[in-house]
């Protein structure tokens, strides 16, 4: 009985020193072996050049609702929009005043970190200037004009608010269609009143 208890001790130190090996051989596990930096394809990519498109057709516009209240209408060019290999949404955005004052810019929209950028406005010609100093900005949720977080959390990235897993919905066609047809609201879920 005894050998068998002798083998039995042997073959418990053996698992243990087995396992602590193994453990010490694995970064992060409380030893100072650092962790591999992630691979070069693991980046993010750059954000790619991309011109103005034409500018947009009337029978290409998708009117969108906001959440809250606004006098203007917001529109997007259903043919414009593009998703791309850096993963940013761009589109052309028309807003149309209660006074018939028009402003058409191409937009551009990063769902992994909720931010918006302008890179070109058209003038009365109908000819894009483009934005030099168009910089990245974050989406907020405002109480009046909203249509940028409107875009962001209805229409194009999956998720909302810190829910969000930083990818747009779907490519550039399912988002057509989203803003052609949005979804019903579900009545179970409380709209705010604000």
């Amino acid at each position: 009985m005894s050998a068998l208890r002798h083998l039995i001790s042997v073959a418990a130190v053996a698992v243990l020193f087995v396992g602590a090996s193994n453990a010490a051989d694995r970064p992060g596990r409380g030893d100072q072996t650092p962790i591999p930096a992630p691979d070069e394809d693991e980046k993010p990519a750059a954000e790619a050049q991309v011109p103005p498109p034409p500018y947009p057709r009337n029978s290409d516009l998708a009117e969108f609702k906001l959440r809250n209240p606004t006098p203007n209408r917001f529109l997007v060019d259903t043919s414009s929009i593009t998703v791309g290999k850096d993963a940013i949404i761009r589109f052309v955005l028309v807003i149309r005043t209660s006074g018939d004052e028009t402003s058409v810019r191409f937009s551009g929209v990063r769902c992994s970190d909720r931010e918006w950028k302008d890179y070109a406005f058209a003038d009365a010609d109908k000819k894009w200037k483009v934005d030099a100093n168009a910089q990245w900005r974050p989406i907020q949720e405002l109480r009046y004009n909203n249509y940028q977080d409107t875009l962001y959390g209805d229409f194009f990235c999956l998720g909302r608010g810190v829910w969000t897993s930083g990818k747009p919905v779907g490519d550039a066609r399912k988002l057509a269609k989203l803003l052609r047809n949005p979804p019903k609201a579900d009545s179970r879920v409380p709209q705010r009143s604000d």
